[in-house]
């Protein structure tokens, strides 16, 4: 029914009906929701409308088609009497729910008694991706066939419609070509578990991993015995056929040459004792080999392809923690389908520097983000097993600090594998497809970097994406910053 809903519907709105028109009526959809509510009603000529909250300017927007009903409703949990208003609830073609927004059980009590009621419309609501409650307690738990997400089309803090009938369908990518996976072993139990490591147990890990658990896609997770139950009970009944567990011992890992990690911790801890380099106490021997352990099992997830799936993807279990927006932009950065080894470039590091192995590793530089990499089965098994290799080699030369440290030399050596975007750890999912968030960062870190040091190619493809991103309003920008970059771009 609005499977073709796009942002130029929401164009041409004639409020001339109000005395006033709220500014908040004239932001462009995805900062506000208003032009979305305000169309919606236009499809619904002399039918009923409900709305659920306490916000005037919502009235104002859901009162838009003159020839429908807008009926008000102040209580859904012991405010009123739920029985006086069945008759009209059902009656509602649609409902836009707003009411306390840290509260997502409410939400989902409600969601679960119009069930029970058989409505036949849809519910609307925001907060879907700001607040946590109402991630964890209600938008994850709704089945996936029945929830849309409009954000886009909607309010910044993400706003989402549940569909009660098959015939009421909004826009909805199809990413079921993807295998996402993601791994939790609990590293305080290795015999080199520093102070750091004890802190971020598994309590907090798993505190962090609802979203990842919950995401609709296929995802393989690798686990140890003991984190299986928790990681298990974290994903929604209807997502279990989409699910497949694998449970390692972490100390018997291996390298595609037979080396355990047992083994590869001590010789790790060997380097760094003849190698000392600026040392962050999290990033123990066994951290360092977890990171690794991504690469040697995506390379199994592909062989295995559980899903039949023509690309794959590593999300941390914890990307949570990195910033909601990260969750929110997953289903637009999967449709792109990026074929090459793509990750986030934070910061440009010159390849004569990364080739002077002594300076490069002694201070931890790091430039790629190891937590959100993207590929197609072949792109992504050649990189991820390149990466292994870097690992081996530089093992042998006495180097054994980051696993981020290994995407330069391997980039430098192998350009054509890799597709970049640009942005900072927090923004490693949501810069994506466009810059969202912190345009000011890609050209603090990469652009200014990446000019000074000749790297003329990448620099113009990064001013390039920022510029995109800043000229369909997808972000904004310190304006001095913004000149800086037009002028950098104009000399390349």
């Amino acid at each position: 029914m609005f499977d073709t809903l796009k942002e130029e519907n929401l164009e041409g709105l004639d409020y001339s009906y109000l005395s006033e028109v709220p500014s908040d009526f004239t932001v462009r959809p995805g900062r506000e929701h208003f032009r979305l509510l305000s169309y919606l009603t236009t499809k619904y000529d002399n039918a009923t409308i409900t709305y659920i909250g306490p916000c005037i300017y919502a009235i104002k927007a859901l009162s838009y088609n003159k020839t429908a009903t807008l009926q008000l409703f102040t209580g859904v949990n012991g405010e009123v009497d739920r029985e006086e208003w069945n008759a009209k609830l059902l009656k509602s073609s649609f409902i836009f729910l707003q009411a306390d927004s840290d509260n997502g059980t409410m939400y989902m009590e409600f969601y679960e008694y119009m069930k029970k009621l058989d409505y036949k419309g849809y519910i609307i609501c925001n907060n879907i991706w700001a607040c946590k409650a109402m991630r964890d307690d209600f938008w994850y738990r709704i089945p996936y066939e029945e929830r849309y997400d409009l954000s886009d089309l909607g309010h910044w803090s993400g706003t989402g419609v549940i569909s009660f009938s098959k015939d009421i369908r909004f826009p909805k990518r199809d990413n079921s070509n993807w295998t996402l996976f993601t791994a939790y072993f609990n590293l305080t139990k290795c015999v080199d578990a520093s102070e750091e490591i004890r802190k971020r147990d598994q309590t907090h890990y798993m505190q962090n991993a609802v979203s990842t658990m919950a995401l609709p896609y296929n995802l393989v997770v690798y686990c140890d015995e003991g984190s299986y139950d928790i990681l298990y009970s974290m994903r929604p009944p209807f997502l279990r056929n989409a699910t497949r567990y694998v449970i390692r011992d972490f100390e018997t890992l291996a390298t595609k040459d037979g080396q355990t990690f047992r083994h590869l911790r001590e010789r790790i801890h060997h380097n760094r004792r003849l190698k000392p380099y600026f040392f962050d106490n999290r990033n123990t021997a066994s951290y360092y080999l977890f990171c690794l352990s991504r690469y040697i099992l995506m390379k199994e997830v592909i062989e295995e392809n559980s899903f039949q799936s023509t690309h794959f993807c590593w999300i941390n279990v914890c990307i949570e923690r990195m910033g909601y927006k990260n969750v929110q932009r997953l289903d637009e950065a999967l449709a792109v389908r990026r074929k090459k080894f793509s990750t986030c470039y934070i910061d440009y590091i010159p390849e004569s520097l990364v080739k002077n192995l002594p300076e490069y590793f002694q201070w931890g530089r790091c430039s790629m983000c190891s937590g959100f990499f993207t590929g197609n089965s072949q792109y992504m098994y050649v990189a991820c097993d390149l990466i292994e290799e870097k690992f081996l080699e530089l093992l042998d030369k006495g180097y054994g600090h980051a696993d981020e440290q290994l995407y330069s030399p391997v980039f430098f050596e192998n350009r054509g594998i890799f597709e970049h975007y640009y942005g900072d750890y927090r923004q490693m999912i949501t810069n994506y497809t466009y810059i969202y968030e912190a345009a000011e960062a890609p050209i603090y870190n990469f652009i200014r970097n990446s000019y000074a040091n000749g790297e003329y190619e990448k620099c113009k493809e990064a001013c390039t994406f920022v510029i995109r991103s800043l000229e369909l309003g997808k972000c904004e920008c310190n304006p001095q910053l913004k000149e800086e970059l037009y002028l950098l771009f104009s000399r390349l």
